[in-house]
């Protein structure tokens, strides 16, 4: 990753906490520029657009493409784990990143609020993670009547929505207090369960 300018870090923190604070309706080059005290001539001269810099920032980030990264190394042959073993850890640690990470709530919520390059090409790079392992897992799947990529959607939107649940307050959800730990490995089984009735 490329070190940052002065300029730059100013840039990103100033999107960072306004994003945090107020969403993505609060980002614009006249409210980044204002709160880091950055002109917005140099913006517009490194970065061109505002879609540029947004992107530079979420990169810089690097929520998706070290996930890809990861991926790749974990379904590598020499691998220490069985697929399925991966499935769960990847969905698993997802559930503790929308739990946790403030900002990747954020960027769920834009992502299905409205239309965005932007968010298409978050898309693009979270498939991308997914068709890996769909291919890898050609081979692990059990014959069922019921399609395994379907059972997967279904897994990631509900542990998607499950953590944006929780982290709004809103713990409780069919009974379970998914605010504790307890109640947070009881969904983790859950989905561990499922897995196993698909894969070898």
């Amino acid at each position: 990753m490329t070190e940052l300018s002065i300029k730059d870090k100013k840039l990103f923190s100033s999107i960072e906490e306004l994003f945090l604070k107020k969403g993505h309706a609060a980002l614009g080059i006249n409210a980044i520029s204002k709160k880091s005290g950055v002109d917005k001539s140099y913006i517009y001269r490194k970065y061109e657009t505002f879609e540029n810099l947004l992107e530079a920032y979420f990169i810089h980030k690097d929520y998706w493409s070290a996930r890809v990264s990861a991926v790749n190394d974990a379904i590598s042959n020499d691998a220490p784990f069985s697929l399925r073993q991966i499935i769960d850890y990847y969905l698993h640690t997802q559930f503790d990143t929308v739990l946790k990470d403030h900002q990747f709530q954020k960027l769920m919520l834009w992502s299905v609020s409205e239309e965005h390059e932007l968010m298409k090409s978050f898309i693009e790079k979270r498939e991308q993670v997914g068709e890996k392992l769909f291919e890898a897992l050609q081979s692990e799947m059990l014959e069922t009547e019921v399609d395994f990529r379907a059972i997967s959607a279904i897994n990631v939107a509900a542990l998607y929505y499950l953590g944006l649940h929780a982290a709004s307050n809103n713990g409780t959800f069919c009974g379970l207090d998914l605010s504790t730990a307890q109640d947070q490995q009881k969904i983790k089984d859950a989905i561990s369960f499922i897995n196993k009735k698909f894969l070898k």
